[in-house]
């Protein structure tokens, strides 16, 4: 068995998420990159496209107040979504928030 590290770099949406009255009544551009730790095994593949569903899917629905927040609950979800994983580093980023530079935090576990 082999450990792999899976990539998502810069899935992009909006979304409402921030403690500001305009963040919180107009969506924004984010984008998440996750960097996954699996133990590889071929018959037991981790679904790109479940993960990067289920991040959308759970910031947009969540209208999270901050960033940090997010981070946090979706480490979590996606975690739930495959066994194999034991390791999720994830980075949310909001590009449009300030001129000329992205703004976010990023966030580590081990499974």
């Amino acid at each position: 068995m082999s450990k792999i590290t899976l990539l998502i770099e810069k899935l992009e949406f909006e979304a409402i998420i921030g403690l500001l009255e305009k963040e919180r009544e107009t969506p924004q551009k984010v984008q998440i990159w996750a960097s996954i730790e699996i133990k590889y095994k071929k018959e037991s593949l981790v679904d790109y496209v479940l993960i990067c569903e289920t991040i959308k899917k759970v910031v947009i629905e969540s209208r999270f107040f901050t960033v940090e927040e997010a981070i946090l609950v979706l480490i979590d979800k996606i975690s739930a979504l495959n066994p194999k994983i034991k390791k999720i580093f994830l980075k949310i980023l909001k590009p449009e928030i300030i001129e000329n530079t992205a703004v976010g935090a990023c966030a580590e576990k081990n499974f």
